[in-house]
């Protein structure tokens, strides 16, 4: 009965086989979870943060919520919502200690910071699919990753940008439902938007914009927050013979990551934690 209505727009059943990995549970990513939950997808939620009385406008949580690990208030109210859904959680940030529990049917990434999501890209390249998205105060973005998030973030990105912002919760629920959407049409594979989706809920603009993998052929280093960095060495790599060179702390056909905390991905996607870019010169010309 609960499905009733929406079995003649969408197969419920196949939905309930899958499992989709939320990272992120802040405005975007607790409004996700519920629409996706509502559906019967089987949810892995991903947040190391606490909900603080100040985010309540734009989040799904409520005062008694204050103080509690999002993983566990959220969690505790979507089996309220449908007791079906099978929930995992993870009170930590991702890194490549626990970076596996991305493993499921589709990733959709509701994070605030380019560091987890290039760890997200690297992982994910060319082995889950999965969804970007991001918002501030009025505008919302939501992106299935095609080839790499390097082609939509390929410069610099200031300190800044990855500092907490203010949104409106009107932005985080259209950006989590346009997401919620996406997903559900790639996990029944059906066609679903390949361009950027960017809109202004306050100006009532909607664009789609094409996302071209780049041209370059040089090697990009993208500074993301803080003293980590990403490197896009536009070449395929052989990560039997790294593993071997290197310590490996993790492998799999995809990835791995090597110390001290570098993460790679077969197609040339390397994310740096805690170094500098003479560090990385240094240690891309040792390859």
């Amino acid at each position: 009965m609960q499905y009733k209505r929406v079995r003649n727009i969408i197969d419920i059943e196949q939905l309930r086989k899958k499992t989709i990995t939320i990272v992120g549970l802040g405005s975007l990513g607790s409004f996700t979870a519920v629409l996706l939950a509502k559906n019967g997808i089987n949810l892995n939620l991903i947040d190391f943060d606490k909900v603080s009385i100040e985010n309540l406008s734009s989040q799904l949580y409520s005062k008694k919520d204050v103080n509690r690990y999002k993983t566990r208030a959220l969690s505790k109210y979507l089996k309220k919502l449908n007791p079906q859904v099978k929930i995992k959680v993870l009170n930590t940030k991702l890194n490549p200690a626990n970076i596996k529990i991305l493993d499921s049917d589709l990733v959709i990434d509701c994070t605030d910071n380019l560091d987890t999501r290039f760890i997200i890209d690297s992982y994910c390249h060319d082995k889950i699919n999965w969804i970007h998205t991001a918002a501030l105060k009025t505008i919302g973005l939501v992106y299935v990753v095609q080839n790499s998030l390097s082609d939509l973030y390929h410069s610099n990105i200031s300190v800044d940008s990855c500092d907490e912002h203010g949104i409106l919760n009107s932005t985080a629920s259209m950006t989590a439902s346009i997401a919620a959407t996406q997903a559900i049409k790639m996990l029944l594979n059906q066609n679903y938007e390949k361009d950027l989706i960017r809109f202004n809920i306050w100006d009532n603009t909607f664009d789609r914009i094409k996302i071209k993998p780049l041209k370059k052929k040089e090697i990009q280093i993208i500074k993301l927050c803080r003293n980590n960095y990403s490197v896009n060495l536009n070449r395929k790599l052989d990560l039997n013979m790294l593993s071997r060179k290197y310590k490996t702390t993790f492998k799999r056909e995809n990835v791995i990551i090597i110390k001290p905390k570098i993460i790679i991905n077969r197609n040339g996607y390397i994310i740096f934690e805690n170094t500098n870019k003479e560090e990385i010169k240094k240690w891309l010309r040792s390859l």
